[in-house]
């Protein structure tokens, strides 16, 4: 098995060079500890001659591979590529590049294209997997306080991976958890060429602790990304001094002076190849930079290929080490976007990640229709923008973001206005079956004209002026055996009914009997212009077999607060219009308690018609005052007076009992 489905990016030896170095500032590796290659390499590819027997022993033995086991690979490997669960994330075996193994003639030798290099160093791996010659390159650092080596990426040369890019792709984080664990392969003096088997270990184990912090990067401090621009129009010449070699001098002239409390990374762009578009990485990656290590990153950038303005911010994101403190771009540029994204856009999405992140750019050697679009890219980045003309004005300008990007921050935004809290709903009936909460008694029921619609509603038909809230007989009155909540409350409602019989009434109350209770009504009522709505509060006091005494207040929502002079054409039909939205979305219904006072309430969405646009509207009704406050929640889909032929059709949706907030 030779494949895998995870995407392959080939590295050129500059950026592989500058990545090892980086990462070994990114795993607490400090300038104090770092030693020359030669002669240490020995022992660093002692280490990953251990790495591949103890690999090699566990897939033998089909035990858990060595990658999916942090505990067990964190002597060989620094904590960024130690994860339990890392093979099986991956899909595929990079050690032996491959979903299985059937591996021989393994070599493991310094790699002879590797030149000196301080706190760092490469080893070729060579091995056949089911037939197939491989070939790797190990890159490994020194970690503190001993030195010692531990592997920071494996580099496939057949297939153009980087282990490190696959664990961050798959979405590991690349920053150690701690102080990492090193291996000592010292004493095994295994000669630097030898051929070694996978079962065969040929060094002693042991392990010491690290005592640097974290994850490299200054807790509290901010985040700060160099994009420069590396494609082939940087070879341009300005006062003799190519574009590149100006941008260069900057940023390395500019390390020292960074504040104490500044992560630093770079990122570059069009400087591997030609033509693509795709041609964007992150060499050195967002840490406690020491200008020792960077400065060779920087110097490694070579200017070749277009312009992936776009990419390369949208793959800055991926470079903050945290969206916990504020974070800075400095984009360096001296041309457009050439491959058709939208940097402007680009700019803007990476701007809203994180509580401060801003994109600053410096543009180099432009035109006024190019500086316009990359001042876009800084408006847009919540950014600056500076010009410059000259080697001169580019020192300034880079040195001036820079003391911008370190100092200045945005006013907060305002913290924003909670929502008002809702109400609380002490009890809820939606009505949607295939039962009605058991606390419902229904009085006078007559099943053939109550029933549950399979649709969320509670479907109710009215036949004749009997049905009216005060009749004893009233049919399929719906009362709830439940305590009503102490303090205010609201009854409510929710309902849609047709104007079909002209005397339409819904009826919600506090039911004790018929004839005293107290309870707010929404009716329809039909006379000479046609049919009306109207609002009623009304309270019943007296003995059943007598007339009740009644008191309340009647609203007539067609004489002024919906509609008036509902005789004329105009306001007639918009009258029925708002009838037939009574029918298509209904409206909702509301007794109030506020302290010793009753009211009613009506809710519904008006509709646009007649010229006018569609509103919510809400009215409330006068109170009446009670001392004492008593009975059951209640409701009545009725008739009343002289009803017209035929019957009332009224649909529920949902009642409840609501506590107001504040």
């Amino acid at each position: 098995m030779t494949g895998t489905p995870i995407r392959f990016r080939r590295l050129g030896f500059a950026a592989r060079l500058a990545c090892a170095m980086a990462l070994a500032t990114l795993m607490t590796f400090t300038s104090g500890a770092a030693r020359a290659q030669s002669p240490d390499v020995g022992e660093a590819a002692a280490l990953v001659r251990s790495f591949l027997a103890e690999h090699g022993r566990r897939f033998d033995a089909g035990q858990t591979p060595l990658l999916n086991d942090a505990a067990a690979a964190r002597p060989y490997v620094v904590d960024g590529l130690a994860h339990d669960g890392l093979q099986g994330a991956l899909q595929f075996d990079p050690v032996y590049n491959g979903q299985d193994a059937d591996v021989s003639g393994i070599e493991v030798r310094p790699d002879p294209e590797m030149p000196l290099l301080q706190g760092a160093a490469q080893i070729q791996v060579k091995l056949v997997n089911f037939g197939r010659p491989m070939t790797f390159v190990y890159t490994l650092v020194q970690v503190p306080p001993s030195g010692r080596w531990q592997i920071s990426d494996i580099y496939s040369e057949d297939d153009g991976w980087s282990l490190l890019d696959l664990v961050q792709d798959a979405g590991f984080s690349v920053r150690s958890s701690g102080p990492d664990v090193t291996f000592d392969a010292s004493g095994g003096g295994t000669p630097a060429d030898t051929a070694v088997g996978p079962g065969d270990p040929d060094a002693d184990v042991g392990m010491e602790m690290g005592d640097l912090p974290g994850d490299g990067t200054v807790s509290g401090g901010s985040d700060l990304v160099f994009i420069l621009d590396g494609s082939g129009s940087m070879w341009g010449q300005i006062d003799g001094v190519a574009k590149i070699t100006t941008a260069k001098r900057a940023l390395s002239g500019l390390l020292g002076d960074l504040a104490p409390g500044t992560n630093v990374g770079l990122m570059a762009y069009g400087h591997r190849r030609e033509g693509d578009c795709g041609d964007t990485e992150l060499i050195y990656p967002v840490t406690h930079m020491d200008p020792a290590q960077f400065s060779p990153a920087i110097e490694a950038i070579t200017p070749r290929g277009k312009t992936p303005i776009a990419a390369s911010l949208v793959a800055a994101r991926r470079a903050f080490s945290g969206a916990d403190r504020p974070a800075n771009v400095l984009l360096i540029s001296d041309g457009i976007e050439t491959c058709g994204g939208d940097p402007c856009a680009a700019a803007a999405e990476l701007a809203a990640h994180g509580i401060d992140t801003r994109v600053h750019v410096v543009g180099f050697d432009l035109t006024a229709d190019e500086q316009a679009a990359l001042q876009c890219i800084a408006e847009k980045g919540n950014g600056n923008y500076y010009a410059a003309a000259n080697a001169d004005e580019f020192l300034d300008a880079v040195n001036q973001a820079v003391r911008v990007a370190e100092t200045e921050r945005p006013e907060p935004a305002p913290e924003p206005v909670p929502a008002p809290a809702g109400p609380e709903t002490v009890f809820e009936e939606t009505f949607d079956g295939p039962d009605i909460d058991p606390a419902w008694q229904v009085l006078n029921p007559a099943e053939n004209l109550a029933t549950l619609d399979g649709n969320g509603a509670l479907f109710v038909a009215a036949i004749g002026g009997d049905t009216t809230d005060r009749s004893p007989e009233a049919l399929n009155r719906f009362v709830l055996d439940e305590p009503l909540p102490d303090g205010d409350f609201d009854l409510v409602l929710a309902f849609r009914t047709d104007a079909q019989s002209g005397n339409e009434s819904v009826w919600l109350s506090l039911f004790e009997d018929a004839h005293n209770q107290v309870g707010a009504s929404a009716w329809i009522y039909t006379k000479g212009c046609g049919a009306y709505l109207g609002l009623t509060l009304t309270r019943l006091s007296g003995p059943l077999d007598g007339k009740p005494e009644t008191t309340g207040f009647d609203i007539n929502l067609f004489d002024g607060p919906m509609v008036d002079n509902i005789c004329n054409a105009g306001p007639r039909a918009y009258a029925d219009a708002v009838l037939a939205a009574l029918s298509d979305t209904g409206a909702e219904l509301r007794l109030k308690r506020r302290g010793r006072d009753l009211t009613a309430a009506l809710r519904m969405e008006l509709p646009a018609a007649e010229g006018r646009a569609a509103e919510p509207f809400e009215i409330e009704s006068e109170p009446v005052t009670i001392l004492r406050i008593g009975g059951k929640p209640s409701f009545l889909m009725g008739q009343f007076g002289k009803a017209g032929a035929g019957e009332s059709l009224f649909e529920v949706e949902r009642f409840a009992i609501e506590k107001p907030v504040g």
